[in-house]
């Protein structure tokens, strides 16, 4: 073998030696994926979640056709909510739907489009609440809307102006521009 050949074959020997030296420090280091914070960290298709309170008792379970979550916000987004309440002996209390919710770290549910709260309760006096945008919080049960609002009860139906209430104590008042309108039903007597 020549001297040029031999010296040839040393240097492409070790030009390799350096590129895989290269390639592999190059393999040790992770990448770093390239994230969008505009879009979601997972998507879930008809999900059902059941939340319990620190007792053990039934909380409130939320039903959705499609939800997604941002762990950059901590925000989760709900298509087509239904969440149903539950008192302490576990009994199904209030339905709350809309066309869409997001709900926060702070346990706050904001919800969206044709608001509608249903009484699940034979006995609850206020059956129906519907608005256009509301909040409820899911610690305490306040409900709050700064919409327009109609109260239907057993035997009036209201239709106001930022109402406040709560879930558990089943109220609900309406702060500005009220209208009412009452049934009264007459106790009829035999002769």
């Amino acid at each position: 073998m020549s001297k040029t050949r031999r010296w040839v074959i040393i240097l492409l020997a070790l030009a390799a030696l350096v590129l895989i030296g290269i390639n592999l420090t190059a393999q040790d280091e992770p990448e770093q994926a390239a994230t969008n914070s505009a879009d979601p960290t997972y998507k879930s298709k008809h999900t059902d979640t059941v939340v319990y309170s620190p007792e053990g008792a039934l909380n409130y379970r939320l039903i959705a056709q499609n939800v997604e979550y941002f762990s950059a916000e901590g925000i989760s987004w709900f298509a087509q909510p239904v969440l149903t309440t539950f008192d302490q002996d576990k009994v199904p209390t209030w339905s709350i739907k809309s066309d869409k919710a997001k709900l926060t770290e702070d346990r706050m549910l904001y919800l969206y489009g044709h608001v509608e709260v249903n009484a699940l309760t034979a006995d609850a006096q206020l059956r129906k609440i519907t608005t256009d945008n509301a909040q409820i919080n899911l610690v305490t049960q306040d409900v709050t809307s700064n919409d327009q609002v109609t109260l239907y009860g057993t035997t009036f139906n209201s239709t106001g102006l930022k109402m406040r209430g709560n879930l558990r104590s089943k109220n609900a008042e309406l702060i500005e521009k009220v209208r009412s309108s009452y049934e009264i039903q007459n106790k009829q007597t035999q002769p």
